[in-house]
């Protein structure tokens, strides 16, 4: 049966990582001392999302899929993989500088394909902002000084960025949440990250977190500029379309008390509610929608209807 399967997330513990997520308002449950990144919609080896309500109550979402190949979409069959990652992140501090390869580099070097993002801006402290790309485009060999010399973040184009600011992110390009952030990321289900600069931070036994700086050097764009918003399309009043390429398309969703809309049987569709509440209707199902919540819309479900008052990051391929 086709109904909206509610998650649980898979959480991961990181020396940069807050507890936002892990009070009353979000209520994720954590199994350490901070939930830096929070796994919403995930079929991946290191963090499954549970489905907890319906038919496939207490099951993975991975195995499901794997039985229902048709909830995928024929855009989602596509794909020799489950396409996309989901997650919230919560940054206390500054995440390590570091940069994604591309399918080409990832599968050659790594097995496994590359990394392309999407950032949504939850909530942010004042001042509070991301690197991405550089302010202006420099050579390898003065990313690589810059690296030796400890100044890569002189080189680095800082944005300053406010609720509800989106930044696309291609594989290739350098970037940091800074810490005060708490962010919704749409990706490629890819777990692949190389560090360049991790601040010399230290870890509980006093280890440096490991740095991959060559072959990090090897897969950077140091063209890149990378602005906030610049990828943004209003589509109609309730959604505004916020970065589409080859692996997803990631969408805010605004409800003021109700919002109707169709998933066909191209793809599935994940809505993880970022501000609000509300609830869920489709296929004679109805479930309730806190913050922090995400659901997957099975492809051809159809009409679906959502009640109350949220904005939702909605994710598809």
């Amino acid at each position: 049966m086709s109904y909206p399967m509610k998650l649980i997330p898979a959480t991961v513990e990181a020396v940069w990582g807050g507890t936002r997520l892990m009070d009353g308002k979000w209520n994720k449950k954590g199994v350490g001392a901070n939930i830096a990144e929070s796994w919403e919609l995930a079929c991946h080896e290191k963090g499954e999302s549970m489905i907890v309500n319906g038919e496939f109550s207490s099951r993975k979402l991975s195995g499901v899929l794997l039985d229902n190949p048709d909830f995928l979409g024929k855009k989602g069959k596509e794909f020799s993989f489950f396409p996309i990652l989901v997650k919230l992140i919560d940054s206390k501090d500054n995440l390590s500088i570091q940069v994604h390869p591309n399918d080409e580099y990832a599968m050659r070097v790594e097995g496994e394909y590359g990394k392309t993002e999407m950032w949504y801006i939850v909530d942010a402290k004042k001042g509070g902002g991301v690197y991405c790309g550089f302010k202006e485009p420099i050579s390898k060999e003065q990313l690589a000084k810059a690296l030796a010399e400890g100044k890569i973040t002189d080189y680095l184009n800082f944005i300053e960025v406010k609720k509800g600011d989106c930044l696309f992110i291609p594989a290739g390009t350098v970037h940091a949440i800074c810490g005060g952030i708490l962010l919704c990321e749409v990706q490629q289900n890819s777990s692949i990250t190389y560090r360049l600069y991790d601040y010399d931070r230290v870890d509980g036994n006093g280890n440096k977190r490991q740095l991959h700086i060559d072959k990090a050097i090897e897969v950077t764009d140091t063209s890149k500029v990378v602005k906030a918003n610049e990828n943004s399309e209003k589509i109609d009043e309730n959604t505004l379309m916020l970065a589409s390429c080859k692996y997803f398309t990631a969408s805010e969703i605004t409800c003021n008390e109700e919002y109707t809309f169709e998933v066909d049987e191209d793809s599935f569709v994940s809505l993880t509610v970022v501000d609000g509440s509300g609830a869920i209707m489709a296929n004679g199902s109805c479930i309730t929608l806190d913050l922090g919540d995400t659901v997957f819309l099975p492809a051809g479900l159809g009409k679906v209807d959502i009640y109350g008052n949220l904005k939702a990051i909605s994710a598809r391929v």
